[in-house]
């Protein structure tokens, strides 16, 4: 966790939603950063205290809960070697968390890093480089006001240096996925970009280069909630969302949090999925009409007390994001982008 990053967001606690977080004496810290301690709800009637892993704060409303469900993935850190990585997932089968979340990296880690490798190899992932196109879109129509951005499931990180790279601000990213999550933070500590490839069935590739983008120093990552942000209302200029609203249980909630924590005239994008998954938690097929989506986020901040009026700050735009493999085929999603601005005082 950067000092930089705490100081300037000011995190409270995601329990409660009313006490600061404090720093526990005796963590394992430098002068920029913490490794390893313990933060703590400063509300006399809550006192919560949220755990500190290799550098990633863990600010979820029920820690027990996830700490309980993601330990043995926190605790099982990198496997070093990439044969005994193959033996690891054979070992344990398709079916388990491990192979799971395996197959994750590869489909995000490879869509986010990709273009850092030189030719792509017959069988492997899509082509990378979806979550920045759409980034890119989206900050097309944005402001340049100075004040931190938001990277709302930010999964292996590079959206959240692509916006560092275009504003001299604190840029901080958010997941609930711990190895996804640790891909950046390699790139963090130790400018280790590390992933599996996944080719077909269990056949992976390690990929694994050093990688030290320049705005590194301005980028961090925690685990949190996106229906319970940790922070203050009116932090950040500029919040991002990209394919997650249809992945929480309650998409109302995650677009009320996104409008709280954005300051007045700051910008938001939403992005969202159009072809049903497993995973959907609302059928986003249904949104086919060009205003849907706009109306389906109108609703849900209109009927939210306290949340500030949204308004798009232009048309909503579609674009493939080619989500994964088939047998030999790729699987296409079509994704709706759009972008608003909160109301100013």
């Amino acid at each position: 966790m950067r000092r930089l990053h705490f100081d300037a967001l000011k995190p409270i606690c995601p329990t409660c939603r009313r006490g600061a977080l404090v720093l526990e004496p005796g963590a394992q810290a430098t002068s920029n950063a913490v490794m390893s301690g313990v933060l703590r709800c400063l509300d006399p009637d809550c006192g919560e205290r949220f755990p500190i892993i290799a550098g990633v704060p863990i600010l979820v409303p029920d820690v027990r809960g996830w700490l309980s469900a993601n330990l043995p993935l926190v605790l099982a850190g990198d496997v070093e070697d990439a044969a005994v990585e193959a033996v690891i997932s054979a070992a344990v089968g398709p079916d388990s968390a491990y192979a799971i979340s395996r197959a994750q990296q590869s489909r995000y880690a490879h869509d986010h890093y990709g273009d850092l490798f030189e030719g792509e190899t017959d069988g492997a992932e899509p082509p990378p480089g979806r979550a920045r196109h759409c980034l890119a879109e989206a900050l097309k129509h944005f402001g340049v006001g100075r004040g931190p951005r938001l990277d709302i499931g930010c999964a292996a990180g590079r959206t959240s240096f692509d916006l560092a790279a275009h504003h001299d601000v604190p840029v901080l990213g958010v997941d609930l996925n711990w190895p996804l999550l640790r891909i950046g933070r390699g790139i963090l500590d130790r400018g280790l970009l590390r992933y599996p490839l996944r080719h077909c069935g269990d056949a992976y590739e390690r990929r694994e280069t050093y990688h030290f983008p320049p705005e590194a120093d301005r980028v961090d990552f925690w685990i949190a909630d996106a229906q319970a942000l940790p922070f203050a209302a009116n932090t950040f200029r500029l919040v991002v969302a990209l394919n997650v609203i249809d992945r929480v249980p309650d998409p109302a909630r995650l677009v009320a949090e996104v409008s709280r924590v954005t300051r007045p005239g700051g910008d938001i994008a939403f992005a969202t999925p159009l072809d049903p998954t497993p995973q959907a938690a609302l059928p986003f097929a249904s949104l086919e009409g060009p205003d849907a989506l706009a109306a389906m986020i109108a609703t849900a901040n209109r009927d939210t007390a306290g949340a500030k009026p949204l308004r798009p700050t232009g048309p909503p735009r579609n674009y493939s994001w080619s989500a994964g493999s088939q047998g030999a085929g790729t699987i296409v999603d079509r994704s709706r982008l759009i972008t608003m601005k909160t109301a100013a005082d």
